[in-house]
């Protein structure tokens, strides 16, 4: 079973990175790539004798130009930021400011888009924009033709749908994975891989689209980058095994969490970028901190070579991505948001595969576990019918298992047994009923059958007949 669900995975994920390349070509020669331009900072007497329209105080002029070809022909801008949507849009015509209207077309209807967009035929080349709440050196720009940009905005979805396929399909195998074998790994990378899908569905423009630009979100990047942090750091704990080794340090994990999520509050409260850039700062020394306990662990672990190699390359490409986005797009061009998806999806794929592979290689240590156990059980049969039989190798009246607890805390290490699900196993080996054990244990019956479900499958039994061989070490007395 688990073979079929590793390589419908494998077939999967091939076929959702082989489905861009196909499509590369298309993009290259039939859709024109857009026309990127730089807006700069001007003042109401830049403008000259144009009559100015009255915009709200505070806000901040810019000035930029249109190609002279795109002159007279259907032409479309938009700013493609998430954060950048508070902004007005004038073009020259007739001696006049005229403002466009925003996402509409030249019939007049109105139509939804990932970030604003205005639609107009430019007889002059100069066009300006009165920005609020934000006021950046430079602003990156685009403007295309209008049936150009259709057919690149296609393709943009497309692909955008592409890599929400792959994410959407991981958190579910994850789930999946952790609902059957119940391991801590799947759960993690599965919050994990819904945070960064949260900041991607930002990025992209996706909130604003489906609430029809009523969801700005201005501080969600904030919270989600903290959150993704956190949840990094636990899964890396998880997914490596650290728990006997940071148990000790759990209390500064906390702390530093505490902080992370006080800045994140902080800056919605008060928006001093200090403490956006705090936040920033800590969230990425979280991702270092999981890429420091991977490298610890590089040439013992082969899991840990696997969580390296992804993690540095995700925080090496998160950091362009930064700077990208909030420095200079023009010098750091090639470390746009589809490069970081790429990165991403790479990403996914990788982890997920090594988290299958290492919950099989667990597994089949189990498997080991209880076939000695079986052996050791079996050998306790025989004693147990022929207690003072020379063969058994015990002196006559000596019990081979002293009590019942040593073997149930045996069992609990060995297979990884809950406080509760060993509370559960003594009781079945004492003969209790489903009822009788959710009084003594005072939890409900339903509560009861789940733990006893999980007492079957971590021990691989099927039934409570199988659960009472464990406990034959208990029948063993003194003669």
């Amino acid at each position: 079973m688990m073979k079929r669900i590793i390589c419908l995975s494998l077939l999967t994920c091939l076929s959702i990175l082989a489905l861009p390349m196909s499509f590369a070509n298309t993009e290259l020669t039939d859709v024109p790539a857009a026309v990127m331009d730089e807006l700069h900072p001007t003042t109401a007497a830049d403008i000259g004798t144009y009559d100015i329209p009255h915009v709200p105080k505070g806000y901040t002029w810019m000035q930029g130009h249109i190609p002279t070809d795109l002159v007279g022909t259907p032409v479309v801008f938009q700013i493609p930021s998430p954060r950048i949507y508070n902004y007005h849009f004038y073009v020259l015509q007739d001696g006049k400011l005229k403002e466009i209207p925003r996402n509409t077309d030249s019939r007049s209807r109105y139509f939804k888009s990932r970030f604003p967009q205005y639609a107009w035929i430019p007889s002059d080349s100069t066009y300006y924009i009165a920005i609020g709440h934000h006021q950046p050196q430079t602003l990156q720009v685009e403007i295309q033709e209008h049936d150009q940009f259709l057919s690149s905005e296609s393709f943009r979805l497309f692909r955008i749908g592409l890599y929400y396929g792959l994410a959407l399909m991981s958190v579910v195998f994850n789930l999946v994975f952790y609902l059957v074998f119940k391991d801590k790994r799947f759960i993690t990378y599965c919050l994990l891989l819904f945070t960064t899908f949260v900041s991607f569905f930002y990025e992209d423009g996706m909130f604003y689209y489906f609430s029809d630009g009523q969801w700005t979100m201005d501080y969600l990047t904030v919270w989600n980058s903290s959150f993704t942090a956190i949840v990094a750091l636990l899964f890396t704990y998880y997914f490596l095994g650290l728990e006997a080794v940071l148990l000790p340090y759990r209390k500064w994990f906390y702390m530093a969490a505490s902080l992370l999520l006080s800045g994140a509050l902080g800056y919605t409260i008060t928006q001093q970028n200090i403490l956006l850039h705090i936040v920033v700062v800590t969230c990425f020394l979280f991702a270092l901190t999981c890429l420091f306990l991977a490298v610890r662990r590089f040439k013992q672990d082969v899991y840990a070579r696997f969580l390296t190699l992804a993690f540095s390359l995700v925080v090496f490409t998160g950091i362009l991505y930064v700077l990208y986005s909030r420095l200079d797009p023009l010098k750091y061009t090639w470390f746009d948001i589809n490069t970081f998806r790429l990165v991403s999806a790479l990403e996914i794929i990788s982890i997920s595969f090594a988290i299958i592979f290492k919950v099989k290689a667990l597994q089949q240590e189990n498997e080991r576990y209880r076939e000695e156990l079986n052996n050791y059980l079996k050998a306790l049969e025989v004693d147990a019918a022929n207690p003072c039989a020379p063969e058994s190798g015990y002196p006559a009246g000596m019990p081979l298992v002293a009590t019942k607890d040593e073997l149930a805390d045996e069992l609990r290490i060995n297979h990884d047994l809950t406080d509760r699900e060993t509370d559960v196993l003594r009781c079945i080996w004492d003969g209790l009923t489903n009822k009788e054990i959710s009084e003594r244990l005072f939890i409900t019956v339903s509560t009861t059958k789940y733990h006893i479900g999980n007492l079957y499958m971590k021990l691989d039994v099927k039934n409570r007949n199988q659960v009472q061989v464990l406990g034959k070490a208990q029948w063993v007395r003194t003669q």
